[in-house]
């Protein structure tokens, strides 16, 4: 129970840091994740521009919300259509720091190293971003560290002493007599042992005489025992043969 409380103790801590340290990052996440302050182009309508884009990147053009259609076309430099991949669950809208919502409408994911030229076919602005680089821009920041080192262990450690409070509390109860050897310096029983871990007492226990007894009364013991019975059994046996 002790690491339990502890560990419960960490993960509060943990997530208030990175509950302060979220406010104190947001400046940073908006510099680099906002597609209006952070792209590789920004075009208007019919508009073309020269992008380079390098192998196993990920790169997203995007539209505002409402604007579905890609209405565009990214060439390489051999004259080759880049038709990329729609976007997946993963590809999530981004709020602006203004609080513009920025919708992704096409991703190229492992597309060939060299230049290309991107063409606006829609009637509205198309940004172009880049996300490895973004990503690896705020492990820069020492706020957003910070706020996921929080975020990512507080949980971890909340759930390990939960585990360990539901373990402490299903032991508690439960003898903890330690396991001792009797008088004759014997190993207990199974039996034994099960009875003494659970504090059972054995009200029938049978008295063990002394095996080193006197050998006199032992036989003064015996004399009388075998007297007894023919002195009470005679008389009904006479009494018995004289009819």
């Amino acid at each position: 129970m002790r690491w339990a409380k502890r560990l419960t103790g960490v993960s509060v801590l943990l997530l208030l840091i990175g509950v302060i340290s979220y406010y104190n990052a947001m400046p940073s996440m908006y510099e680099e994740l906002d597609p209006a302050q952070s792209h590789m182009l920004e075009l208007g309508p019919g508009e073309s521009g020269q992008v380079e884009i390098e192998a196993l990147g990920e790169y997203v053009a995007l539209r505002l919300e409402g604007e579905s259609d890609a209405d565009l076309r990214l060439i390489d430099s051999d004259g080759q259509e880049d038709s990329g991949s729609n976007p997946s669950t993963l590809d999530i809208t981004r709020t602006g720091e203004d609080g513009v919502l920025y919708v992704p409408v096409r991703v190229f994911r492992s597309s060939t190293a060299g230049e290309y030229t991107l063409f606006n076919d829609g009637e509205t602005t198309l940004w172009f971003v880049d996300d490895i680089s973004a990503q690896a821009a705020l492990f820069t920041k020492p706020w957003f560290v910070v706020m996921m080192v929080g975020c990512c262990l507080g949980p971890v450690f909340g759930v390990v002493g939960l585990i360990l409070a539901l373990i402490g509390w299903g032991s508690r109860g439960k003898g903890n007599s330690p396991v001792v050897l009797d008088t004759q310096g014997r190993l207990p029983t199974t039996d034994e042992l099960y009875r003494q871990y659970h504090g059972i007492v054995d009200e029938d226990e049978i008295e063990v005489p002394d095996p080193f007894a006197d050998v006199d009364d032992i036989e003064s013991s015996l004399q009388e025992t075998e007297e007894r019975p023919s002195e009470e059994t005679g008389p009904d046996w006479k009494g018995w043969d004289e009819g």
